[in-house]
């Protein structure tokens, strides 16, 4: 039975803890060879100096340079085993935390997994992974000391116990001060980039001067806590050079002082050095580098964040396609990460084929409701259903190709026009009658052949700036694409001109003819009138539900809320007309 760790990611990664525990002990190698130059010196001080023999000095000589380069070669194997496991961990692992990190729904946490997972993954290619591994068989070269003689290798290990114990005292006094720059900066990097995200209205309206010196403000928060971070890791740092710089002097000190009393050569006492420097090399750079470790490791708690909430959610079936009545009940929903309820208890049914209208004040919760119809918000209690299926119970992919949904803010991704209106389905460049389908549908056929290249125009980062109305043009041709039985609008005319809005609203008649059950978020009371029922939202709650006629006649107008009053007066000024 296999043992499942705590860490998500960690567990991911047991398939190739074989190989880092084969590349480990590979490294013990590294060391042994590496003992092959300082004996050499001792050899050629002991047996060549004296004797002023070249033949033997040719064979250490050849000795020499062959195990030397087998340690070059030996590091160099090394650096591409590393390198050749973080691409087959990449492989494994970058897919799922990209795709894991989006289902999640929480804007902006997408870059900071992928950035989270660079990190992890520099780490397991680089050179630090291999300081640790040689940090680990340093005490080799104390044993070797101790062979020469006794007294260095007490030397060497006090040395290396102090250079140790520094380490940890460096770890357990400097982790909280460097977790709050870290944090620090973090926010930092993310007000920066939302101000240059909305540059040009920054300067339009004359906020770049307060926003700089906000920015600035944080800026000098985030150089502070570095700075109270880096002065301990100086001290530390600092103390560590000066075990470095006197390991020399101290290794020999004691060889001189052994030399002295006829216990050791001058060569004996070179070699010494030579190992103490080795032996001391790889557990400075793992001191150097610190920083880069807690920086994985914070790296590493954050990656097994997003896989335990994707983990912790029910596996979902694949269920027949979307069809039946909308049934609302009990819905209470919330921005991810809030805790105020933007949804109150809202139910309500809505027969399939049928067209609600869902208005109210800015702030009613439309469009909160329009995100959990859909499934980009998971509602917190309450139930969503097709039919006779919950929606929360299908497969979210399977799902998403019955649903047709267009959000207030549209943006489109890097590509072009047809591969953005077809989702990006693969299989769509070679049946375009879907993607044309769609176009006609939504009554932008004519604008896309407008573009300099029609449907293989280049839209998004680095292709054809559109505008806004443009952009909600082709995200309306995406919304009903594959013909979906279930059709979410938000704001859809928000952006639209005249002749756009009347190609929307064919679009709705289409749709109702076509028996789709359509929910459309407005502020433009006029497409009221291609709605069969009205839901009137008020702070989260419904306030009025049923066909558009009673809904506006049953009540007073005295005591209609404002939205109502409006409907109403919009209604009656059409059905004069």
């Amino acid at each position: 039975m296999s043992v499942r760790l705590s860490s998500p990611i960690l567990n991911e990664l047991r398939t190739f803890l074989p190989a880092y525990a084969t590349l480990f002990g590979f490294s013990f190698f590294c060391p042994v060879l590496y003992l092959a130059s300082p004996i050499y010196v001792e050899q050629i001080f002991d047996r060549v100096m004296y004797s002023r023999n070249v033949d033997t000095l040719t064979v250490l000589a050849s000795i020499a340079t062959f195990l030397i380069a087998m340690y070059a070669v030996l590091e160099w194997v090394r650096k591409k085993a590393t390198s050749y496991i973080a691409n087959a961990i990449d492989a494994r692992l970058s897919r799922l935390l990209f795709e894991t990190s989006n289902r999640l729904g929480t804007n902006g946490r997408t870059q900071g997994t992928l950035a989270d997972f660079n990190t992890v993954r520099e780490f397991l290619a680089g050179n630090l992974l291999l300081a640790m591994f040689d940090a680990f068989w340093s005490p080799l070269f104390i044993v070797v000391m101790s062979i020469v003689n006794v007294m260095f290798g007490v030397a060497g290990l006090g040395i290396l116990t102090l250079t140790a114990v520094l380490a940890v005292l460096n770890h357990r006094l400097t982790k909280g001060d460097v977790g709050r720059y870290q944090r620090m900066a973090l926010k930092e990097q993310e007000f920066s980039l939302a101000v240059a995200r909305n540059s040009e209205t920054v300067r339009v309206l004359g906020m770049l001067p307060p926003l700089r010196d906000r920015w600035y403000d944080l800026h000098l928060r985030t150089l502070g806590w570095q700075s109270a971070a880096a002065g301990r890791v100086e001290i530390f740092a600092s103390i560590t050079k000066f075990m470095r710089s006197y390991q020399m002097a101290g290794i020999f000190t004691v060889g001189t002082l052994l030399f002295l009393n006829n216990e050791v050569t001058l060569s004996n006492t070179f070699v010494a050095m030579t190992l103490m420097m080795r032996g001391l090399g790889p557990i400075d750079q793992v001191i150097s580098n610190w920083k880069g470790y807690l920086s994985v490791s914070a790296a590493l708690g954050r990656l097994d964040e997003v896989l335990r909430e994707t983990r912790g959610r029910p596996p979902q079936l694949s269920l027949p396609k979307l069809k039946g009545n909308l049934t609302v009940t009990r819905l209470f929903s919330s921005a991810a990460g809030s805790g105020k309820p933007l949804l109150i208890d809202v139910s309500f049914g809505l027969r399939e084929g049928r067209t609600l209208g869902v208005i109210g004040p800015s702030g009613a919760g439309k469009s909160c409701l329009a995100r959990t119809l859909v499934g980009a918000w998971t509602p917190r209690s309450g139930s969503i259903a097709i039919g006779d299926h919950d929606l929360a119970h299908w497969d979210e992919d399977e799902r998403g190709r019955c649903i047709g949904y267009m959000p207030q803010d549209v943006e489109l991704l890097p590509g072009t026009v047809a591969e953005n209106i077809s989702r990006f389905d693969p299989a769509a460049g070679t049946h375009a009658e879907g993607i044309i389908a769609a176009s006609e549908l939504a009554g932008v056929q004519d604008f896309i052949r407008s573009l300099p290249n029609g449907y293989n125009t280049l839209v998004g980062a680095n292709g054809l700036i559109l505008s806004g109305g443009q952009r909600s043009r082709i995200a309306l041709a995406r919304a009903v694409y594959g013909e979906p039985n279930f059709v979410v609008l938000d704001e859809p005319n928000a952006n639209l001109d005249a002749v756009a809005e009347q190609a929307l609203l064919a679009m709705v008649e289409k749709l109702r003819a076509g028996n789709a059950t359509v929910v459309i978020v407005t502020h433009k009371l006029n497409i009221l009138n291609y709605c069969d029922d009205v839901l009137v939202l008020n702070d989260g709650a419904v306030q009025a539900f049923g066909p558009r006629d009673q809904i506006v006649n049953r009540i007073p107008r005295a005591t209609r809320p404002p939205a109502l009053n409006l409907v109403g007066g919009a209604l009656e000024q059409q059905s004069a007309s």
